[in-house]
């Protein structure tokens, strides 16, 4: 999802409204297995507002989208919609934080997190949504209220490790 802010750059607290819907995808990252990919089963709707706040550009709003996950209960897929409300902050030219010594430690603080404007002025979307998306999901999603685990099948005969067989003919006796 990208937005030409071309217009907006131009002057100080102009804004930018925008109700769209667009089908995004996201796939895996790096060494992430496909099953670990966000997996979306209906467009994005974003209701952002964009406003030029001298320095940067303020991307603030709303999105609503439905995820593919799986029930931590049953195992079994199922569409979880997602209802976010997003704060975003894009720039020219981000802070990048100053190290005096290689290997020193620095506190990165909320001006840390910006993402880019390109040089064209276009802001894309897409990472934000991502980030926001995951970050909203629930650790232990559940498909229901009403779910419940599977009931385990029991074997009927039980059987016995042979190797542990021998530990039945030990006699426990009290003792201090």
């Amino acid at each position: 999802m990208k937005i030409d802010v071309t217009d907006l750059l131009k002057s100080f607290g102009a804004q930018l409204k925008l109700d769209i819907s667009e089908t995004l995808s996201f796939p895996p990252i790096g060494d992430a297995d496909k099953e670990d990919r966000l997996n979306l089963t209906s467009p994005v709707h974003v209701k952002f507002k964009l406003t030029n706040t001298g320095r940067s550009v303020l991307v603030s709003g709303t999105l609503k989208t439905t995820v593919r996950t799986t029930c931590s209960r049953c195992l079994k897929d199922f569409d979880l919609p997602v209802d976010i409300k997003i704060e975003e902050e894009y720039s020219k030219k981000p802070f990048v934080p100053r190290v005096k010594k290689a290997g020193e430690e620095i506190e990165l603080k909320e001006k840390d997190f910006v993402f880019e404007i390109s040089e064209d002025n276009i802001i894309d979307l897409d990472e934000a949504i991502r980030q926001n998306i995951i970050v909203d999901l629930p650790i232990k999603p559940i498909c229901n209220k009403a779910c419940k685990l599977p009931e385990l099948v029991k074997d009927k005969k039980k059987e016995t490790d042979p190797r542990l067989e021998k530990l039945k003919t030990i006699k426990l006796t009290g003792g201090k």
